[in-house]
């Protein structure tokens, strides 16, 4: 094999890896039914026993999947607004959710990473029918609070993907496979003048 068709071979498999890494994950939580707590690990996210989920028809709490959606713990104290959390075992780039419920305080979400507020999205006005709020953030994160008022708010189709973000290992090597890539070539462009 050629240091050419090597290199190529080098670069798409890169290539591909780093597309693989951002492929979203949605979790609508249709697998799950009746009602309890979300488990610490599902979906890929840790919940931290503050979610409950349920899976029957209830008017204005609609699911954007078709069945199971997710709630603020009442547990948590005042019914108030506040925030609730869940977390990433590994920084990820969050995209979003949806919400539907009544609109007696707006939605939105604060995105931290090692425990430092990094962004807030914008808030959203809800209804009985669900609706997509967008973080507006594209770095990672490893914690996602929502904000808004526990009792009159669900959640559904939590869509995150693995941070894009490359290890200093994998700078590493793209830099010394992109400086063996243009050796090779200045090599090839001295040989034919």
């Amino acid at each position: 094999m050629s240091i050419k068709t090597w290199l190529a071979t080098a670069a798409l498999a890169g290539a591909l890896a780093v597309a693989g890494a951002a492929s979203a994950t949605v979790v609508n939580f249709d697998d799950l039914t009746g009602s309890g707590v979300v488990a610490d690990g599902y979906g890929g996210v840790t919940w931290g026993g503050n979610w409950d989920y349920y899976d029957f028809s209830q008017s204005q709490y609609t699911a954007e999947s078709p069945r199971t959606r997710v709630y603020s713990d009442y547990n948590l104290g005042s019914l108030e607004v506040g925030d609730t959390n869940f977390y990433f075992a590994a920084p990820a780039v969050f995209s979003g959710a949806f919400f539907s419920g009544y609109d007696l305080a707006p939605i939105s979400f604060g995105l931290y990473n090692s425990g430092v507020l990094v962004h807030t999205s914008a808030e959203l006005h809800i209804s009985g029918t669900p609706q997509f709020l967008a973080s507006g953030y594209a770095g990672p994160v490893d914690e996602v609070r929502v904000r808004g008022d526990r009792d009159y708010f669900v959640m559904d189709n939590v869509t995150y993907s693995a941070s894009a973000t490359p290890e200093p290992a994998a700078w590493a090597l793209m830099i010394g496979g992109f400086g063996l890539a243009g050796a090779a070539l200045r090599r090839r462009t001295l040989r034919l003048a």
